[in-house]
């Protein structure tokens, strides 16, 4: 059997799907002959703790990246014997953290940046690094060969840069060959992988058939090309397929993929279709409105649970009102659980005052749609500023608070006296900082006896380790010796501390692969200071799926954490990147996809596939709340640059009069 499970934003789609497939089990079906695979690795973390299964065997719940890693792990033998361009040959395949794929592409743009590439781009490498493994990943994802993508761009893109993408295009090829030589692998790399190795080898085609009958797809809209040909390639075989599609479309970089979805499977006669009854009635003739709006000039009719006030003059005016209105629904009876605040990008002001009024009044805050960054936990920023301090790297230098905040941490000390203490390192070292003999009698009149046995014992372990000491040992050894006699903060910080232990150890071991890359401790260090995030473990996931918290996130972090509101608050509307752009110099999603057949992508396909992209992420929004929304904007940036985005532009044909109560 195959079916279409069709629905809008929180129909119970996945519901359904999920019943599907307790109902296969209750039938008898071994689990593991039973392939799940849902939208992302959280979604997969929810289905499997909502499962009340009596007995199981394996459970094959995967995200398409996961399962296609699972696979690539399973059947690497075949992989090696079909590639002639991976010369390492491991037991199994190494796979990079996100560090160290970046890392490994920036050694790359450094190298062909000195040699004269790519500069008319007034960007950073790491900047140009991001973009081009975003073109790799978005290659894969469309079944697009990598050496493919510069000449893409230069056909498909407005401007005229065959130069830059020639360019772009050698280094991209280089970072590739590195990687399938040393056996070592990103996202984008294992679904090139993937697709072009295991789905062509007829053994592990019918050893997957061997073991898999049946095949449940959750959110078709946002599944990628390759996905889609991969379902193409097994469905045959099966003996049943169920996909659910939610009708409100595809969102991001999935718009590139609607039509070929809809080529292979709602235009295929096998599939029936389940079309399920909507359950937000009362939005319908909202968004039909609010498309005609986007589309056209058309002015549209209001509804009643949305608030609009857009013509703030400044940001800080803007924010006042979201924290006075956060304030309003706690002090009537709002569970902090029941209110989503949705901003287009990271607000440093607006995060704290919010941290703020969450330990003020005893619940927890939390941002939903970025990792904290490493260095973000005390004890972790101390360890990292050991061992600058142990290892003496040429490149990296100390500045006064890096050392004044590593001294005020390990011994305890105020702010005042931390001051005290690294001015005096300061002047004997002449700011190249170290841990001298503190031989100032001012100094120990100022500092307690206690603290200044406590910088020498630190001084005294540094001497005692071995110089050629590997830095996630170093990170473990200075650890448990500075922080383990105090139990309560070193519970506090472990998860912290073992992030970064662990993350050192995978970026090492990965990165140790390749002969052209030196000085790792000094690179993964780099990257810290750089801002490198700490990686999202499953107990993450887990309190993101029951934690009880006011949460802020970008409009797609949102959705992709499936959270549902009673009080959505969007802020910063007029900002261009609240839905943001498609597009830029160096990446374009739509002409990489294997589905452009237009010889150019003009300004007018720009607005097309911006308007589709905000008719999804709007109407997934408005969806997963079931109360009021209140929606704020400023007509001038923290930059002072005017906004007149489009969301705006179309919120503001909403002909309602005094529509916001003022604060």
């Amino acid at each position: 059997m195959k079916t279409l499970i069709l629905g809008d934003t929180k129909s119970g789609k996945t519901t359904l799907l999920r019943k599907n497939y307790i109902d296969l089990i209750d039938k008898g079906i071994d689990s593991s002959r039973i392939l799940f695979l849902v939208s992302n690795r959280l979604e997969a973390l929810r289905l499997k703790k909502s499962l009340d299964l009596t007995f199981s065997n394996e459970i094959k719940i995967y995200s398409y990246f996961g399962f296609v890693q699972s696979e690539l792990k399973k059947f690497w033998p075949i992989v090696l014997k079909k590639s002639k361009k991976i010369h390492t040959l491991n037991f199994f395949p190494t796979f990079m953290t996100f560090e160290a794929s970046q890392c490994l592409m920036g050694k790359t743009v450094d190298y062909y940046r000195a040699h004269g590439y790519l500069d008319q781009l007034n960007m950073s490498n790491e900047e140009i690094s991001k973009k081009l493994l975003s073109n790799i990943l978005d290659a894969s994802l469309s079944n697009l060969l990598y050496t493919k993508i510069g000449e893409r761009l230069t056909k498909f893109t407005i401007e005229n840069n065959s130069d830059l993408y020639s360019e772009m295009n050698i280094i991209i090829n280089k970072y590739m060959e590195k990687t399938l030589e040393y056996g070592t692998f990103d996202y984008g790399t294992s679904i090139y992988l993937y697709n072009n190795f295991l789905l062509n080898d007829e053994n592990y085609i019918n050893n997957f058939h061997k073991n898999i009958n049946h095949l449940l797809v959750d959110s078709g809209e946002i599944s990628s090309i390759a996905e889609i040909d991969f379902i193409k390639k097994v469905e045959d075989n099966l003996d049943n397929i169920h996909i659910t599609y939610n009708i409100d479309g595809p969102y991001g970089i999935y718009n590139y993929s609607k039509d070929y979805f809809s080529d292979n499977f709602f235009n295929n006669p096998d599939y029936q279709v389940n079309k399920l009854n909507s359950k937000n009635y009362k939005f319908e003739d909202f968004f039909h409105e609010f498309e005609k709006s986007i589309f056209s000039s058309h002015s549209i009719s209001p509804l009643s649970n949305i608030f609009l006030d857009l013509e703030n003059d400044y940001k800080s005016i803007n924010n006042k009102k979201v924290i006075n209105k956060v304030f309003n629904l706690l002090d009537n009876g709002v569970s902090p659980s029941d209110i989503s605040i949705i901003v287009p990008q990271t607000d440093i002001i607006l995060e704290f005052a919010l941290e703020k009024i969450s330990n003020e009044r005893g619940f927890q805050f939390n941002n939903i749609s970025r990792n904290e960054k490493l260095l973000d936990n005390p004890h972790a920023y101390a360890l990292v500023i050991s061992s600058i301090l142990f290892y003496n790297f040429e490149k990296i230098t100390l500045n006064f608070d890096e050392m004044k905040n590593f001294i005020s941490i390990v011994l305890g000390l105020d702010p005042i006296r931390s001051s005290l203490l690294t001015n005096y390192i300061s002047r004997v070292t002449k700011n190249k900082f170290s841990l001298i003999p503190i031989e100032s009698h001012e100094i120990k009149k100022r500092i307690p006896q206690h603290n200044i046995d406590k910088y020498d014992k630190i001084k005294k372990i540094f001497g005692s380790i071995p110089k050629e000491t590997r830095l996630d040992e170093f990170f473990d050894l200075i650890y448990i010796e500075l922080f383990s006699t105090n139990h309560t903060e070193f519970n506090e910080n472990l998860k912290g501390c073992r992030e970064l232990i662990d993350s050192s150890k995978k970026f090492i071991d990965t990165l140790s692969n390749f002969d052209n890359i030196n000085q790792i401790d000094y690179e993964f260090i780099k990257f810290l200071r750089e801002g490198a995030k700490a990686s999202e473990t499953l107990v993450e996931l887990d309190e993101r799926l029951e934690g009880d918290y006011l949460s802020i996130s970008t409009p797609y972090g949102y959705i992709n954490s499936g959270r549902s509101s009673k009080y959505q608050i969007w802020t910063d509307i007029r900002n261009k990147n609240f839905i943001p752009e498609t597009r830029n110099i160096l990446q374009n999603s739509w002409v990489l996809s294997k589905t452009w057949t237009n010889d150019k992508f003009s300004i007018e396909d720009e607005f097309e596939v911006e308007k589709i992209n905000t008719m999804g992420i709007v109407k997934r929004l408005i969806k997963s709340c079931s109360g009021d929304i209140y929606i704020f904007g400023s007509k001038y940036s923290s930059n002072s640059h005017n906004q007149n985005g489009l969301l705006y532009r179309t919120f503001k044909k909403i002909n309602k009069g005094d529509i916001y109560e003022k604060n």
